[in-house]
Order: C-alpha cells, then sequence, then structure tokens
C-alpha cells in the first residue's frame, strides 16, 4: 500500500499494516489520527515489467474510511521472525534486538511479524483483494492525475480564502494590507499555470502575490479595505476542454479489448 501527504510518502506491505502493532500499521493509523493532512492512498498491485518498466494496477483507497477499515480488522501479531544471512530465529516481538550478526546465523538482513493465525490473515487479505477488484472501474492515470492537481489548487484556495477571514486585522509591515502565506507544500510542486488558476479562483479585486522583505515564501495580499465574507471563485470550463468533450461523445465507440490487467504504470 501507498500513501502520500504533504510532507512525503510512503509505501509499505499490505500485511503489515493488518498486524497489530507492528510499525507499518501504527504508520497506517497515524496520519488519520493525529494529523489533518490530506492523504491520498492507494493499493498497488505490480504485474509484471514491460519495455524495462514495472507495470501494475493502482485501486485508489479512501485513507480516512480505510485506516479506520484496518485498525479494526486488524489481527494480533506477537512474534518477530528474525532473518540472518544463514537462517532465521523467532523471539516475542516485546523482546528488544537489533541488527548485530548472530554467531551462528550470520549477518542480520530483516525481520518480520509472525501473526498468531497465519490462515486468519492469508483470510483477510484474499477478501481485500476480492474487494477491491470487485468494485474497481479501468481508469486513466493522466485524468486522474490532473483531477488531482486541480483538488490541490481548490484546497489551497479554500485555505487562504478561510485564513483571510479569520484575521482580525490587516497584518502587512505597513498595516495596509491582510496578507496569507501561500502554503509552502503548494508553492513547491505547483507551475506557474497551476499558480495563475490559484490566483484566478480568489475572489478579491485587490488580490496580488508577493514576496515579503526579511520572511521567507510569498504571500497572497488584499487590501484592508477588501471585503472578506466571499467564498472562492469556481473556474470556468474551458471552451476547448468543453468541445473536446462533445467531440468525445458523439464520436462512434470502439469496442474495448478486454484484457486481465489494466497495464497502468507505477
Amino acid at each position: 500500500m501507498w500513501f502520500s501527504r504533504p510532507s512525503g510518502t510512503c509505501c509499505i506491505k499490505e500485511r503489515d499494516a493488518f498486524l497489530k502493532d507492528t510499525r507499518e500499521h501504527n504508520t497506517w493509523k497515524f496520519y488519520g489520527e493525529q494529523t489533518r493532512d490530506r492523504v491520498l492512498a492507494y493499493a498497488v498491485e505490480l504485474t509484471g515489467i514491460q519495455d524495462g518498466k514495472i507495470t501494475g494496477n493502482l485501486y485508489e483507497l479512501d485513507y480516512q474510511q480505510h485506516y479506520k477499515h484496518v485498525t479494526e480488522q486488524a489481527l494480533p501479531a506477537d512474534n518477530y521472525m528474525l532473518i540472518y544471512e544463514h537462517g532465521e530465529r523467532e523471539q516475542p516481538a516485546a523482546r528488544p534486538f537489533d541488527a548485530s550478526p548472530d554467531p551462528q546465523l550470520g549477518k542480520f538482513e530483516r525481520f518480520e511479524a509472525i501473526p498468531n493465525d497465519p490462515e486468519a490473515l492469508q483470510s483477510l487479505l484474499r477478501e481485500e483483494r476480492h474487494s477491491r477488484e470487485q468494485s474497481a472501474v479501468p481508469g486513466d492515470l493522466e485524468t486522474h492525475i490532473a483531477v488531482l492537481r486541480n483538488g490541490l489548487i481548490e484546497t489551497e484556495a479554500r485555505r487562504i480564502v478561510g485564513k483571510m477571514k479569520e484575521l482580525s486585522d490587516s497584518n502587512s509591515p505597513d498595516k495596509s494590507h491582510f496578507m496569507v502565506e501561500l502554503s509552502p507544500y503548494f508553492t513547491q510542486i505547483a507551475t506557474t499555470k497551476d499558480t495563475d488558476r490559484l490566483f484566478s479562483m480568489l475572489p478579491y479585486k485587490t488580490l496580488s502575490f508577493s514576496q515579503i522583505k526579511d520572511r521567507h515564501g510569498t504571500y497572497a495580499l488584499i487590501g484592508k479595505d477588501e471585503n472578506r465574507d466571499r467564498q472562492i471563485r469556481k473556474p470556468r470550463p474551458s471552451v476547448r476542454a468543453q468541445l473536446a468533450q462533445d467531440k468525445k461523445r458523439t464520436a462512434p465507440k470502439k469496442t474495448a479489448a478486454k484484457t486481465k490487467n489494466h497495464g497502468l504504470e507505477v
């Protein structure tokens, strides 16, 4: 399973996420229980290699629902298997260990949590996979990324509008403007086009984006007399995009080839 959040990204094994008290289980839960970060989550199924590229399927997960599901369904794992160069050794999960070589088994390589009921874990993982496959529909990766980017811009616009409303007094250095810093998470990945679209969604007549002397970051500024009790502007649909969509709807449909795997690159 893979999740991405403003401060980073992480991949973990699904089996480990469903084992209580493992690092992977606690990590998967943490960002739902302890933060308000927007988290994108996916189940990743690797299917092979094509033209030198790893291929597979991505199943989008509702992170807020999924971490609760993982919490409810997780199984106990009271032992660890320590895996060495020349063998393995099982021990209680509560007993401390380090990565030191073993006199008989050699170099330490890794460890795995051992479920108390291996069959129950296998049954759970089969059920998870079946559920994903039953509800999944073929998607287009480029379209999905475009939707995510649109969501990123709208989320930032809503955040700025909300912060502007919270300000009780003008807060620019000379007290002539209200200002809110653009999120560093947004500015680090936004293109010039993204920033232009953000600007167009903010509902202020006196809006400007600017840097402030002796401060890091970029700020949205509006005049102190500007009405801040407003909602974001929804972007107008592109005429070109609308024409392309209409053309797509009227084009004759082609019979889709049936394939077991959709071949999304990951």
